[in-house]
Protein backbone atom coordinates (compact mmCIF):
# COMPACT_ATOMS: atom_id res chain seq x y z
CA UNK A 1 0.00 0.00 0.00
CA UNK A 2 2.81 2.78 -1.07
CA UNK A 3 2.91 5.58 1.64
CA UNK A 4 1.13 3.19 4.28
CA UNK A 5 4.30 0.60 3.52
CA UNK A 6 6.95 4.26 4.03
CA UNK A 7 6.25 3.20 7.50
CA UNK A 8 7.49 -0.25 7.69
CA UNK A 9 10.72 -1.49 6.41
CA UNK A 10 10.69 0.71 3.93
CA UNK A 11 12.52 0.00 1.03
CA UNK A 12 12.90 -3.26 1.39
CA UNK A 13 11.16 -5.62 -0.90
CA UNK A 14 12.03 -8.76 0.40
CA UNK A 15 15.38 -10.17 -0.84
CA UNK A 16 14.15 -12.48 -3.50
CA UNK A 17 12.57 -9.85 -4.66
CA UNK A 18 14.63 -7.31 -4.74
CA UNK A 19 17.67 -9.60 -6.17
CA UNK A 20 15.11 -11.66 -9.28
CA UNK A 21 14.12 -7.98 -10.44
CA UNK A 22 17.96 -7.60 -11.07
CA UNK A 23 19.21 -11.07 -12.89
CA UNK A 24 16.12 -10.69 -15.00
CA UNK A 25 14.59 -9.04 -17.96
CA UNK A 26 11.75 -6.14 -17.04
CA UNK A 27 8.48 -7.62 -16.34
CA UNK A 28 10.35 -10.84 -14.96
CA UNK A 29 10.11 -10.41 -11.46
CA UNK A 30 8.59 -12.17 -8.42
CA UNK A 31 5.18 -10.40 -9.78
CA UNK A 32 5.09 -14.46 -11.01
CA UNK A 33 5.24 -15.85 -7.23
CA UNK A 34 1.75 -16.94 -6.90
CA UNK A 35 -0.39 -13.95 -6.79
CA UNK A 36 -1.24 -13.94 -2.75
CA UNK A 37 2.22 -12.68 -2.58
CA UNK A 38 1.84 -9.20 -4.45
CA UNK A 39 -0.74 -7.00 -2.98
CA UNK A 40 -0.55 -3.68 -2.57
CA UNK A 41 -0.08 -2.74 1.39
CA UNK A 42 2.24 -5.43 2.02
CA UNK A 43 5.04 -5.39 -0.66
CA UNK A 44 5.04 -1.90 -2.38
CA UNK A 45 7.25 -0.17 0.02
CA UNK A 46 8.46 3.14 -1.07
CA UNK A 47 12.43 3.56 -1.33
CA UNK A 48 13.25 5.77 1.55
CA UNK A 49 10.47 7.76 3.86
CA UNK A 50 12.48 10.98 2.74
CA UNK A 51 10.84 12.13 -0.50
CA UNK A 52 13.67 13.10 -2.46
CA UNK A 53 15.20 9.41 -2.37
CA UNK A 54 11.63 7.72 -2.98
CA UNK A 55 12.29 6.23 -6.74
CA UNK A 56 9.31 5.71 -8.93
CA UNK A 57 6.92 3.37 -8.17
CA UNK A 58 5.97 0.62 -10.86
CA UNK A 59 2.42 0.23 -9.60
CA UNK A 60 1.65 3.33 -9.15
CA UNK A 61 -0.18 5.87 -11.36
CA UNK A 62 2.20 8.62 -9.92
CA UNK A 63 1.15 12.08 -10.07
CA UNK A 64 3.85 15.17 -9.05
CA UNK A 65 3.21 17.91 -7.40
CA UNK A 66 5.72 21.10 -6.42
CA UNK A 67 4.59 23.56 -3.49
CA UNK A 68 5.97 26.51 -3.19
CA UNK A 69 10.01 26.53 -1.63
CA UNK A 70 8.91 28.29 1.62
CA UNK A 71 5.67 26.02 2.28
CA UNK A 72 6.73 24.55 5.83
CA UNK A 73 7.99 20.73 5.04
CA UNK A 74 5.24 19.31 6.74
CA UNK A 75 3.22 19.94 3.46
CA UNK A 76 6.15 20.36 1.07
CA UNK A 77 7.37 16.91 1.68
CA UNK A 78 3.74 15.00 2.38
CA UNK A 79 2.30 12.53 -0.17
CA UNK A 80 -1.35 11.18 -0.24
CA UNK A 81 -2.29 8.00 -1.85
CA UNK A 82 -5.66 6.86 -3.32
CA UNK A 83 -6.50 3.26 -3.33
CA UNK A 84 -9.67 2.07 -5.59
CA UNK A 85 -10.59 -1.44 -5.46
CA UNK A 86 -13.50 -3.97 -6.18
CA UNK A 87 -13.15 -7.78 -4.64
CA UNK A 88 -15.95 -10.73 -5.72
CA UNK A 89 -15.10 -13.88 -4.11
CA UNK A 90 -17.08 -16.75 -3.82
CA UNK A 91 -16.26 -20.47 -1.90
CA UNK A 92 -17.90 -23.64 -1.77
CA UNK A 93 -17.12 -24.71 1.65
CA UNK A 94 -16.38 -28.07 2.42
CA UNK A 95 -19.11 -27.71 5.19
CA UNK A 96 -21.79 -27.80 2.63
CA UNK A 97 -22.40 -24.23 3.01
CA UNK A 98 -21.45 -21.31 0.48
CA UNK A 99 -19.39 -18.18 1.28
CA UNK A 100 -19.94 -15.07 -1.45
CA UNK A 101 -19.70 -11.28 -1.54
CA UNK A 102 -19.03 -8.87 -3.86
CA UNK A 103 -17.40 -5.10 -1.85
CA UNK A 104 -15.98 -1.86 -3.39
CA UNK A 105 -13.79 0.31 -1.15
CA UNK A 106 -10.03 0.98 -0.72
CA UNK A 107 -8.79 3.67 1.22
CA UNK A 108 -6.70 7.01 0.96
CA UNK A 109 -3.79 7.91 3.08
CA UNK A 110 -1.65 10.75 4.35
CA UNK A 111 2.21 10.99 4.98
CA UNK A 112 3.16 13.79 6.07
CA UNK A 113 6.95 15.66 5.84
CA UNK A 114 9.00 16.18 9.40
CA UNK A 115 8.38 19.38 11.35
CA UNK A 116 12.20 19.97 12.19
CA UNK A 117 13.86 16.86 10.10
CA UNK A 118 12.05 14.97 12.74
CA UNK A 119 8.75 14.98 13.80
CA UNK A 120 5.47 13.58 11.18
CA UNK A 121 2.58 12.16 11.18
CA UNK A 122 0.64 9.38 9.19
CA UNK A 123 -3.12 8.53 8.62
CA UNK A 124 -4.97 6.16 6.88
CA UNK A 125 -8.82 5.47 6.31
CA UNK A 126 -9.96 2.23 4.70
CA UNK A 127 -13.65 0.83 3.51
CA UNK A 128 -15.02 -2.03 2.34
CA UNK A 129 -18.53 -1.84 1.43
CA UNK A 130 -21.42 -4.13 0.46
CA UNK A 131 -22.67 -4.40 -3.21
CA UNK A 132 -23.46 -8.07 -2.76
CA UNK A 133 -23.80 -10.26 0.11
CA UNK A 134 -26.42 -12.44 1.34
CA UNK A 135 -26.77 -12.94 4.91
CA UNK A 136 -26.21 -16.73 5.02
CA UNK A 137 -23.67 -16.65 2.93
CA UNK A 138 -21.21 -14.92 5.41
CA UNK A 139 -17.03 -15.93 5.82
CA UNK A 140 -15.70 -13.75 2.62
CA UNK A 141 -13.45 -11.76 4.87
CA UNK A 142 -14.11 -9.07 2.98
CA UNK A 143 -16.27 -7.65 5.12
CA UNK A 144 -17.11 -7.59 8.22
CA UNK A 145 -19.04 -10.88 9.91
CA UNK A 146 -22.71 -10.58 9.61
CA UNK A 147 -21.92 -9.27 5.83
CA UNK A 148 -21.41 -5.67 7.32
CA UNK A 149 -19.35 -3.00 5.88
CA UNK A 150 -16.24 -1.64 7.23
CA UNK A 151 -15.13 1.38 7.31
CA UNK A 152 -12.30 2.52 9.85
CA UNK A 153 -9.47 4.87 10.30
CA UNK A 154 -7.08 1.83 10.31
CA UNK A 155 -3.74 4.01 10.78
CA UNK A 156 -3.05 7.19 12.80
CA UNK A 157 0.14 7.39 14.89
CA UNK A 158 3.04 10.05 15.51
CA UNK A 159 6.75 9.57 14.05
CA UNK A 160 10.05 10.61 14.89
CA UNK A 161 13.49 10.29 13.13
CA UNK A 162 16.64 10.04 15.27
CA UNK A 163 19.30 8.94 13.20
CA UNK A 164 18.40 6.11 11.28
CA UNK A 165 16.00 5.02 12.74
CA UNK A 166 12.31 5.75 13.27
CA UNK A 167 9.86 5.23 16.39
CA UNK A 168 6.45 5.28 15.79
CA UNK A 169 3.45 5.64 17.93
CA UNK A 170 0.01 4.57 17.70
CA UNK A 171 -2.59 2.35 14.66
CA UNK A 172 0.13 1.48 11.97
CA UNK A 173 1.12 -1.60 9.61
CA UNK A 174 3.29 -3.70 10.82
CA UNK A 175 5.49 -5.65 8.36
CA UNK A 176 7.18 -9.11 9.65
CA UNK A 177 7.13 -12.55 8.48
CA UNK A 178 5.00 -13.35 11.55
CA UNK A 179 2.84 -10.08 11.79
CA UNK A 180 1.89 -8.72 8.80
CA UNK A 181 -1.15 -6.50 6.51
CA UNK A 182 -1.95 -9.70 4.73
CA UNK A 183 -3.25 -7.55 2.47
CA UNK A 184 -4.99 -10.21 0.43
CA UNK A 185 -8.92 -8.90 0.74
CA UNK A 186 -10.31 -5.46 0.74
CA UNK A 187 -8.05 -4.04 3.44
CA UNK A 188 -5.28 -4.98 5.79
CA UNK A 189 -4.64 -5.78 9.09
CA UNK A 190 -3.25 -3.33 10.91
CA UNK A 191 -1.79 -2.77 14.57
CA UNK A 192 -1.86 -0.39 17.89
CA UNK A 193 1.79 -0.22 19.39
CA UNK A 194 4.46 1.37 19.43
CA UNK A 195 7.52 0.18 16.96
CA UNK A 196 11.09 1.14 16.36
CA UNK A 197 12.72 0.65 12.82
CA UNK A 198 15.97 1.01 10.81
CA UNK A 199 15.57 3.16 7.66
CA UNK A 200 16.57 1.69 4.56
CA UNK A 201 20.60 2.20 3.89
CA UNK A 202 22.02 0.59 0.84
CA UNK A 203 25.56 0.69 2.17
CA UNK A 204 24.07 -1.27 5.05
CA UNK A 205 24.29 -5.34 5.58
CA UNK A 206 21.64 -5.08 8.29
CA UNK A 207 17.75 -3.83 8.87
CA UNK A 208 15.98 -4.17 12.40
CA UNK A 209 12.11 -3.51 13.69
CA UNK A 210 11.34 -4.10 17.09
CA UNK A 211 7.78 -3.19 19.29
CA UNK A 212 5.17 -3.92 21.24
CA UNK A 213 1.49 -4.27 20.12
CA UNK A 214 -1.35 -4.20 21.76
CA UNK A 215 -4.33 -4.60 19.87
CA UNK A 216 -4.82 -5.62 15.85
CA UNK A 217 -7.28 -4.47 13.40
CA UNK A 218 -8.29 -7.47 11.23
CA UNK A 219 -8.89 -7.09 8.11
CA UNK A 220 -12.15 -7.91 8.22
CA UNK A 221 -13.16 -5.78 11.18
CA UNK A 222 -14.29 -2.24 12.41
CA UNK A 223 -12.38 -2.79 15.44
CA UNK A 224 -9.12 -2.81 17.58
CA UNK A 225 -8.84 -5.51 19.91
CA UNK A 226 -6.05 -6.96 22.26
CA UNK A 227 -3.56 -9.58 20.29
CA UNK A 228 -4.29 -12.19 22.68
CA UNK A 229 -7.86 -12.24 22.19
CA UNK A 230 -7.27 -12.70 18.10
CA UNK A 231 -5.07 -15.17 19.19
CA UNK A 232 -7.59 -17.17 21.39
CA UNK A 233 -11.42 -15.25 21.29
CA UNK A 234 -10.76 -14.55 25.18
CA UNK A 235 -11.14 -11.52 27.10
CA UNK A 236 -7.68 -11.32 28.73
CA UNK A 237 -5.75 -8.54 27.35
CA UNK A 238 -2.04 -9.20 26.25
CA UNK A 239 0.17 -7.83 23.94
CA UNK A 240 2.61 -9.39 21.77
CA UNK A 241 6.53 -7.91 22.62
CA UNK A 242 8.53 -8.56 18.82
CA UNK A 243 11.76 -7.91 17.33
CA UNK A 244 13.01 -8.82 14.10
CA UNK A 245 16.36 -8.65 12.29
CA UNK A 246 17.09 -8.78 8.65
CA UNK A 247 21.26 -9.27 7.71
CA UNK A 248 22.70 -9.99 3.97
CA UNK A 249 25.75 -11.07 5.04
CA UNK A 250 27.49 -11.81 1.84
CA UNK A 251 26.16 -11.10 -2.03
CA UNK A 252 23.12 -13.26 -3.38
CA UNK A 253 22.50 -14.23 0.73
CA UNK A 254 19.91 -12.88 2.82
CA UNK A 255 18.67 -13.75 6.22
CA UNK A 256 15.68 -13.15 9.03
CA UNK A 257 15.55 -13.43 12.23
CA UNK A 258 12.26 -13.01 14.32
CA UNK A 259 10.46 -13.39 17.60
CA UNK A 260 7.18 -13.04 18.90
CA UNK A 261 6.14 -13.08 22.69
CA UNK A 262 2.49 -12.93 24.09
CA UNK A 263 2.41 -13.43 27.67
CA UNK A 264 0.55 -16.99 29.18
CA UNK A 265 0.12 -17.83 25.69
CA UNK A 266 2.63 -18.23 22.72
CA UNK A 267 6.40 -17.62 21.90
CA UNK A 268 6.62 -17.76 18.00
CA UNK A 269 9.84 -17.72 16.23
CA UNK A 270 11.21 -17.78 12.87
CA UNK A 271 14.76 -18.31 10.82
CA UNK A 272 15.03 -18.21 7.33
CA UNK A 273 18.15 -18.12 4.77
CA UNK A 274 17.56 -17.56 1.54
CA UNK A 275 20.57 -17.09 -1.79
CA UNK A 276 20.34 -16.10 -5.16
CA UNK A 277 23.39 -16.88 -7.57
CA UNK A 278 22.26 -13.59 -9.81
CA UNK A 279 23.07 -15.47 -12.85
CA UNK A 280 23.11 -13.08 -16.39
CA UNK A 281 19.86 -12.64 -18.33
CA UNK A 282 21.31 -15.08 -20.70
CA UNK A 283 21.03 -18.26 -18.58
CA UNK A 284 18.46 -19.37 -16.03
CA UNK A 285 18.79 -17.99 -12.57
CA UNK A 286 18.35 -19.63 -9.62
CA UNK A 287 16.93 -18.92 -5.83
CA UNK A 288 17.38 -21.73 -2.98
CA UNK A 289 15.63 -20.96 0.51
CA UNK A 290 14.88 -22.94 3.59
CA UNK A 291 13.07 -21.34 6.71
CA UNK A 292 11.24 -22.60 9.83
CA UNK A 293 8.61 -21.15 12.28
CA UNK A 294 8.74 -22.84 15.85
CA UNK A 295 5.65 -22.13 18.58
CA UNK A 296 5.65 -23.15 22.11
CA UNK A 297 2.68 -22.12 24.97
CA UNK A 298 4.08 -20.20 27.92
CA UNK A 299 3.15 -19.58 31.30
CA UNK A 300 -0.39 -20.49 31.72
CA UNK A 301 -1.22 -22.58 28.18
CA UNK A 302 -3.78 -20.00 27.82
CA UNK A 303 -3.87 -20.95 23.88
CA UNK A 304 -4.46 -24.43 24.23
CA UNK A 305 -5.20 -25.30 28.11
CA UNK A 306 -1.81 -27.51 27.62
CA UNK A 307 1.93 -27.47 26.75
CA UNK A 308 2.70 -27.55 23.61
CA UNK A 309 5.85 -26.86 21.40
CA UNK A 310 5.40 -26.99 17.63
CA UNK A 311 7.40 -26.34 14.58
CA UNK A 312 6.97 -25.93 10.26
CA UNK A 313 9.85 -26.40 8.39
CA UNK A 314 9.64 -25.55 4.63
CA UNK A 315 12.33 -25.21 1.62
CA UNK A 316 12.35 -24.32 -2.06
CA UNK A 317 13.97 -24.09 -4.88
CA UNK A 318 13.23 -21.11 -7.77
CA UNK A 319 14.69 -20.58 -11.25
CA UNK A 320 13.83 -17.59 -13.26
CA UNK A 321 14.82 -17.71 -17.53
CA UNK A 322 13.02 -16.13 -20.70
CA UNK A 323 9.93 -15.28 -18.96
CA UNK A 324 9.46 -18.57 -17.20
CA UNK A 325 9.53 -19.00 -13.03
CA UNK A 326 9.49 -22.81 -12.16
CA UNK A 327 8.96 -23.11 -8.26
CA UNK A 328 9.24 -26.26 -5.98
CA UNK A 329 8.83 -26.14 -2.15
CA UNK A 330 8.01 -28.27 0.52
CA UNK A 331 7.12 -28.33 4.28
CA UNK A 332 6.58 -30.50 7.02
CA UNK A 333 4.74 -29.80 11.01
CA UNK A 334 5.32 -30.92 14.54
CA UNK A 335 3.27 -33.27 15.78
CA UNK A 336 2.25 -31.39 18.76
CA UNK A 337 0.21 -28.63 17.42
CA UNK A 338 -1.17 -27.15 14.43
CA UNK A 339 0.90 -23.61 14.00
CA UNK A 340 -1.14 -20.52 14.75
CA UNK A 341 -1.31 -17.56 12.59
CA UNK A 342 -4.23 -15.26 13.13
CA UNK A 343 -1.75 -11.64 13.03
CA UNK A 344 -0.74 -12.50 9.06
CA UNK A 345 -0.06 -14.08 6.39
CA UNK A 346 2.55 -16.92 7.06
CA UNK A 347 5.68 -17.23 5.73
CA UNK A 348 5.85 -20.93 4.70
CA UNK A 349 7.07 -21.76 1.48
CA UNK A 350 3.75 -23.89 1.47
CA UNK A 351 1.07 -21.27 2.13
CA UNK A 352 -1.33 -21.24 -0.86
CA UNK A 353 -4.56 -19.41 -1.41
CA UNK A 354 -6.78 -21.33 0.39
CA UNK A 355 -4.36 -23.81 3.08
CA UNK A 356 -1.22 -23.70 4.75
CA UNK A 357 -0.76 -27.15 5.01
CA UNK A 358 0.32 -26.77 8.49
CA UNK A 359 -1.97 -29.36 10.40
CA UNK A 360 -0.03 -31.14 13.19
CA UNK A 361 2.39 -33.52 12.00
CA UNK A 362 1.64 -32.69 7.68
CA UNK A 363 3.89 -32.83 5.16
CA UNK A 364 3.22 -31.02 1.91
CA UNK A 365 4.96 -31.28 -1.39
CA UNK A 366 4.08 -28.95 -4.40
CA UNK A 367 5.54 -26.68 -6.90
CA UNK A 368 4.76 -24.31 -9.55
CA UNK A 369 5.02 -22.67 -13.17
CA UNK A 370 4.08 -19.36 -14.34
CA UNK A 371 5.15 -17.52 -17.18
CA UNK A 372 5.49 -13.38 -18.23
CA UNK A 373 3.99 -12.90 -21.49
CA UNK A 374 5.52 -9.73 -21.65
CA UNK A 375 8.61 -11.03 -22.15
CA UNK A 376 8.59 -12.24 -25.63
CA UNK A 377 4.75 -12.26 -26.61
CA UNK A 378 4.14 -8.24 -26.55
CA UNK A 379 1.86 -8.42 -23.54
CA UNK A 380 3.55 -6.43 -20.68
CA UNK A 381 1.88 -6.68 -17.67
CA UNK A 382 -0.10 -10.07 -18.03
CA UNK A 383 1.24 -13.00 -16.39
CA UNK A 384 -0.42 -16.32 -15.50
CA UNK A 385 0.49 -19.55 -13.72
CA UNK A 386 -0.39 -22.61 -11.43
CA UNK A 387 0.56 -24.37 -8.16
CA UNK A 388 -0.08 -27.80 -7.29
CA UNK A 389 0.63 -28.75 -3.59
CA UNK A 390 -0.23 -32.16 -2.03
CA UNK A 391 -0.15 -32.33 1.70
CA UNK A 392 -0.37 -36.08 3.90
CA UNK A 393 0.16 -37.30 7.39
CA UNK A 394 -1.60 -34.81 9.60
CA UNK A 395 -3.35 -35.88 12.69
CA UNK A 396 -5.57 -34.40 15.11
CA UNK A 397 -2.76 -34.04 17.97
CA UNK A 398 -5.49 -34.47 20.91
CA UNK A 399 -6.62 -37.81 19.41
CA UNK A 400 -3.68 -38.87 17.30
CA UNK A 401 -5.79 -40.00 14.85
CA UNK A 402 -5.43 -39.29 11.24
CA UNK A 403 -6.58 -36.32 8.75
CA UNK A 404 -7.46 -37.51 5.44
CA UNK A 405 -4.64 -36.46 2.86
CA UNK A 406 -5.76 -32.65 0.70
CA UNK A 407 -4.28 -31.56 -2.59
CA UNK A 408 -4.63 -28.14 -3.61
CA UNK A 409 -4.68 -26.79 -7.25
CA UNK A 410 -4.20 -22.69 -8.06
CA UNK A 411 -4.43 -21.13 -11.02
CA UNK A 412 -4.34 -17.40 -11.99
CA UNK A 413 -4.32 -14.22 -14.48
CA UNK A 414 -3.22 -11.17 -13.81
CA UNK A 415 -2.67 -7.46 -15.47
CA UNK A 416 -0.59 -5.00 -13.71
CA UNK A 417 1.02 -2.62 -16.28
CA UNK A 418 3.79 -0.56 -14.84
CA UNK A 419 4.17 2.06 -17.81
CA UNK A 420 1.51 3.31 -20.37
CA UNK A 421 -1.89 5.15 -19.34
CA UNK A 422 -2.91 2.15 -17.56
CA UNK A 423 -0.25 2.08 -14.68
CA UNK A 424 -1.94 1.84 -11.36
CA UNK A 425 -4.00 -0.44 -12.21
CA UNK A 426 -4.28 -4.20 -11.97
CA UNK A 427 -6.84 -7.13 -12.86
CA UNK A 428 -6.29 -10.52 -11.40
CA UNK A 429 -8.51 -13.18 -11.44
CA UNK A 430 -7.76 -16.62 -9.11
CA UNK A 431 -9.12 -20.41 -8.55
CA UNK A 432 -8.57 -22.68 -6.37
CA UNK A 433 -9.58 -26.40 -5.79
CA UNK A 434 -9.22 -28.48 -1.90
CA UNK A 435 -9.63 -31.65 -2.42
CA UNK A 436 -10.05 -33.62 1.13
CA UNK A 437 -12.64 -36.67 1.44
CA UNK A 438 -14.48 -37.00 4.12
CA UNK A 439 -16.16 -33.73 3.45
CA UNK A 440 -19.96 -32.96 2.55
CA UNK A 441 -18.39 -31.30 -0.27
CA UNK A 442 -15.32 -32.30 -2.07
CA UNK A 443 -13.83 -30.52 -3.69
CA UNK A 444 -13.70 -27.23 -1.84
CA UNK A 445 -13.23 -24.91 -4.83
CA UNK A 446 -12.92 -20.88 -4.48
CA UNK A 447 -12.67 -18.13 -7.23
CA UNK A 448 -11.65 -14.45 -6.58
CA UNK A 449 -12.01 -11.68 -8.44
CA UNK A 450 -9.73 -8.28 -8.10
CA UNK A 451 -9.89 -4.75 -9.52
CA UNK A 452 -8.02 -1.89 -8.03
CA UNK A 453 -6.14 1.54 -9.22
CA UNK A 454 -3.72 3.33 -7.06
CA UNK A 455 -2.27 6.43 -7.27
CA UNK A 456 0.07 8.25 -5.89
CA UNK A 457 0.36 12.09 -5.03
CA UNK A 458 3.91 12.87 -4.45
CA UNK A 459 6.63 15.84 -4.77
CA UNK A 460 9.25 15.27 -7.88
CA UNK A 461 12.28 13.69 -7.39
CA UNK A 462 15.69 16.26 -7.01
Amino acid sequence: MGIAAIAIWTGLVTQTQAQTASASPPGETSELVPADRREIADQEHLASWTVNKISPQPYMNEIYWRMPDDTPAFFRDSLVQFVARTYYLTRDNADGTRSQAWAAGGWVAFRSGLIGDVFGVHAAYYTSQKLFGPADQDGTRLLAPGQNSIGTLGQIYGRAQFGDQEFRGGYQLVDTPLINPQDNRMVPNTFGGITLDSLPDKDRSYDYALGYLWTVKQRDSNDFIPMSDALAGDAINHGAAFGMVKWRPAPGLSTVFMDYHIQDYVNSGFVQAEYDFRQPKSVPNWIVGANIITQQSVGANLLTGDAFTTYQASAKVQMVYAGWTLFAAGSFTGNDSQIFSPFGTKPNYTDMQQVSFDNAGEKALGGSVAYDFGYAMGLPGVSAGAWYTRGWDAINPATQIAIPNRNELDVWLQYRPTEGPLKGFRLKTQYSSLWQQGNVRDPQTEFRFIVDYTVLFRPPMN
